[in-house]
């Protein structure tokens, strides 16, 4: 299938809207602390930040796989595990399979999250790489928007109902599993000789922005967990409230997204800078909230896609080629999405 072509393109980019679907249900905690009254605060909000681990734990595995399977198999076997293992909360309250079932769903994710990117600057190259990566966010935020929202919804029905959004995972594993070549190609023109001849080595730089994408995703990740149980105990907000301000503010992200290539050719490398230093306001706004529309605006304000937009396309630009990434999991270790 012609790479160029809108088909494949989606195909390609949708796969990233699974890679931030496990903040979706992270305003239920609140419903399953009330469920599960023998388990602390902390152990249900471990359910949430447990993909994390999966993610990272489950990262050279992911190298492994490559090399040996092959990036589309890589794909297809963590799309899978990701969607099966999402839908098992609406099955049980046994906490020790439901904390099993979210660590298997981080590792799924963890299988594919880095060749989300790497992928992109694999097939692709220049400007299009450019604004492909920026719809790669958009298509990770839009999904977010759609779950969470659903999410706020099926909440009514309680909150094992919620883990039923994963079920939309089967969409991207038919049409990657379809239109997606098994063969990945190296990018065309003057940089073909290096990509097919040059080993992909790891460089202070990849480093440096691993680390800096990792402090800011653990910043944003753990505002996510804590933002429901601060609406109820602060007494303004519910945790559907939480539920429809984390769509509106992914919503944010999907514009972020669209517009990444175009404001990167405008604000180049001050990009992630100008990006970090609005992160930071909406920190410190969030932190002197005393209600529910200020604490919306505050988090709607930058949206975490401007961040991850600029590090992630800053990643990918260190790397000698796409598949750097994919050897050594940088990616996935500094989004942990």
């Amino acid at each position: 299938m012609d790479k160029h072509g809108w088909l494949f393109k989606a195909s390609l980019l949708s796969i990233a809207t699974l890679t931030n679907a496990a903040a979706a249900v992270q305003v239920t905690v609140p419903m399953i602390m009330k469920d599960l009254p023998n388990q602390s605060q902390a152990s249900i909000e471990l359910l949430m930040s447990v993909t994390s681990f999966g993610i990272l734990l489950f990262i050279l595995l992911s190298n492994f796989l490559t090399r040996l399977i092959g990036n589309k198999k890589t794909v297809v076997l963590g799309v899978a595990i990701a969607v099966i293992a999402g839908v098992i909360p609406m099955f049980t309250e046994n906490y020790a399979v439901l904390l099993a079932s979210r660590f298997m769903f981080g590792a799924g994710v963890g299988l594919f999250n880095s060749l989300a990117i790497s992928l992109i600057s694999i097939y692709y190259e220049g400007k299009e790489r450019d604004r492909l990566i920026g719809f790669e966010n958009a298509a990770a935020a839009a999904a977010t928007t759609i779950f969470t929202w659903l999410v706020g919804y099926l909440m009514s029905f309680g909150w094992h109902m919620t883990f039923g959004v994963y079920a939309l995972g089967v969409i991207p594993l038919i049409m990657f599993g379809l239109f997606v070549s098994d063969k990945t190609p190296t990018v065309t023109g003057a940089s073909t000789s290096t990509v097919s001849t040059q080993k992909p080595k790891l460089n202070a730089t990849m480093i440096g922005y691993g680390i800096f994408m990792f402090i800011l995703f653990v910043t944003y990740f753990g505002m996510t967990v804590k933002i429901a149980p601060l609406f109820e105990q602060a007494g303004y907000g519910t945790a559907a409230e939480a539920s429809l301000i984390s769509g509106i503010s992914a919503a944010t992200g999907f514009v972020a997204g669209v517009i990444f290539g175009s404001i990167k050719q405008i604000l180049g490398r001050y990009m992630i800078g100008l990006g970090t230093l609005a992160g930071a306001v909406m920190v410190l706004v969030l932190s002197m909230s005393q209600n529910l529309i200020l604490s919306g605006g505050g988090d709607c304000s930058v949206r975490i896609g401007l961040w991850y937009g600029s590090a992630s396309h800053l990643l990918s630009r260190s790397s000698q080629d796409g598949r750097s990434l994919t050897k050594f999991g940088i990616n996935d270790f500094a989004s942990c999405r």
